[in-house]
């Protein structure tokens, strides 16, 4: 039997339903969003609009997307007035830590589609709203990691925050999302250093140009009898 959803990130509603059965009022489920901003060593770095859940991955992930925390030692505190809508981040300087070059993944047919099974039986959220989007960290036989938002790209800053938060390398992960591939999100994956992604969409042109630039491997139209491999091939075998 289906959960009901967290209150704290959903609220029904009456609405007005028009269809085959003709007009009728009907409780649909709506979620909730907020507006945050994200504050750096005392400067507004970031506004997120957001589900107000797992508030302090998704400030550790946008700040590791825009550049400012490349390692969580140097995340010296992390402060979310829930009240006021800030989170409040200080982070000491380093530098970019070097990339790494060991523990390349691969993944075999079979087990694309059976990641991709796996991660559609959680978007649980998508399938209540219509309104969230997924995002997933896995290793060639499970998911390790599952985030979801109304933002995607919110959906794989919490995910990219919860891989550091948790001390796991991208070093033989794959990511799963639940949309297409836009350069935007791809961007996001140069900076958390993942090297194969999934997704039921498609890539857009300037994505798959900088998947390739990245030694990225990327996989679209994934479907129950297809893959597209756009880059990369060889980590499909």
């Amino acid at each position: 039997m289906k959960q009901p959803l967290d209150p704290s990130i959903s609220v029904d509603r009456t609405i007005t339903r028009i269809g085959p059965l003709g007009r009728r009022e009907v409780v649909d489920v709506l979620l909730r969003e907020e507006r945050y901003e994200l504050v750096c060593n005392g400067a507004a770095v970031a506004e997120m609009h957001c589900m107000p859940s797992l508030l302090r991955e998704l400030a550790v992930g946008r700040l590791r997307t825009l550049g400012l925390l490349h390692e969580i030692s140097a995340l010296q505190s992390l402060d979310i007035d829930e009240k006021n809508c800030v989170i409040e981040a200080s982070v000491a300087a380093c530098s970019a830590p070097a990339a790494k070059t060991s523990g390349d993944v691969r993944l075999a047919p079979a087990q694309v589609h059976a990641l991709q099974q796996a991660f559609n039986e959680r978007c649980d959220l998508f399938r209540s709203t219509g309104a969230a989007h997924s995002c997933a960290l896995a290793t060639p036989d499970s998911l390790l990691l599952f985030c979801e938002d109304i933002a995607r790209h919110n959906a794989l800053d919490k995910v990219i925050g919860a891989m550091l938060l948790q001390g796991l390398a991208p070093d033989g992960k794959i990511l799963i999302f639940s949309g297409r591939l836009a350069s935007d999100m791809l961007s996001k994956v140069v900076a958390c250093g993942v090297k194969l992604l999934i997704a039921p969409g498609a890539p857009s042109l300037t994505s798959v140009k900088m998947a390739e630039a990245h030694g990225i491997t990327l996989l679209g139209f994934v479907r129950r009898d297809n893959i597209n491999v756009y880059t990369c091939p060889q980590r499909i075998c």
